[in-house]
């Protein structure tokens, strides 16, 4: 292991929601044509602690606990990944907590985690990494060496975190536009925006598989979602809830017809009953499938909104500006 003095450090890396353009972010796209994603970082996260130990082994504690003298033996795909990049093979525990403990859930998840294992170990060993460096050592780990089939909007969104639309360009670049709304601008989205779980999860990667083979097809209509971009921007800054709730519904309409099992008759009926109370417009956070629905609706309905989705568990967040970052050191 490189040489450092630290006994221990903690990471914290935001989860997010995605509002707009999902799959713009993706290469097969971007080459073509340039992507745009809307999200934002909420206030729940994901935790890496590090902890130095006396002997040669190393521990990982997440879903499961394992212990072992080489990292080739450690069954998290993305933790062996990133040990063997930043080139650590021993005297380390590693442990990881998360407040939405499973994945497939829309809030970009694996992204994160990876996010936040770049940002631990290259503090471990003593570096400093600018977000745009970290998002792009988790994009090299997730799509390179793992080859995950995703793109590149969930490591610059928890590198970065904030309320940001984002770029894709076709030599691979990505810029990152702040929002910029106020704090009180920031905080009126939020009385407007309720969020309930389906009860369902989902596999991102079957999703986006699937989308990829039928690219062709469904070039046209990525357009059409990432064009809905700058539109939505400019609502949430003239502070028209309604017209952005509008553009996340149309965008969402788009969105199912890339392929099969991005939406489900469970998911339609929650959006109905949500409009049917008087909501404004809604969508799944993330690629499809399950995981939480977003609703837009006027804070004077949101009472008659929860009534009709009873049977939902609500998922109180709040906007954050901060991306992945050290919190404690020693």
């Amino acid at each position: 292991m490189a040489a450092n003095y630290t006994k221990m450090i903690i990471v914290r890396t935001p989860l997010r929601l995605e509002f707009l353009g999902g799959s713009t972010d993706i290469d097969t796209f971007y080459r073509k044509s340039p992507g745009h994603i809307l999200n934002t970082t909420i206030n729940k996260y994901i935790y890496i602690i590090l902890h130095r130990r006396f002997d040669r082994g190393i521990k990982v504690m997440h879903e499961t606990i394992e212990e072992v003298f080489n990292l080739k033996y450690i069954s998290h795909s993305y933790i062996r990944a990133a040990l063997k990049h930043f080139k650590i093979a021993r005297d380390i525990n590693i442990v990881v907590l998360s407040d939405v403990s499973a994945r497939g859930l829309g809030l970009g998840s694996s992204s994160s985690l990876m996010v936040g294992l770049s940002q631990a170990f290259t503090s471990w060993q003593g570096q400093k990494l600018s977000p745009r460096a970290i998002a792009e050592t988790a994009c090299h780990l997730e799509i390179d060496i793992l080859k995950s089939p995703i793109g590149k909007q969930d490591q610059y969104v928890a590198a970065f975190g904030g309320f940001n639309a984002y770029t894709f360009r076709k030599d691979g670049s990505v810029s990152v536009a702040p929002v910029g709304l106020s704090k009180k601008t920031t905080k009126e989205l939020e009385r407007h925006m309720l969020i309930f779980f389906t009860g369902e999860s989902h596999s991102a990667s079957k999703i986006l598989m699937e989308q990829d083979r039928k690219f062709e097809e469904n070039f046209p209509r990525l357009q059409q979602m990432g064009e809905l971009v700058l539109p939505a921007v400019q609502a949430l800054r003239s502070r028209n809830w309604r017209q952005f709730a509008k553009i996340l519904s149309e965008e969402w309409m788009i969105k199912q017809t890339l392929t099969a099992g991005i939406t489900t008759p469970k998911i339609e009926r929650m959006r109905v009953q949500a409009q049917n109370a008087g909501a404004w417009g809604s969508r799944l956070s993330g690629a499809g499938g399950g995981g939480f629905l977003i609703v837009i609706a006027p804070p004077e309905r949101h009472t008659a909104v929860r009534q009709a989705l009873h049977k939902y568990q609500t998922f109180p967040v709040r906007i954050d500006s901060k991306g992945s970052a050290v919190i404690y050191s020693d």
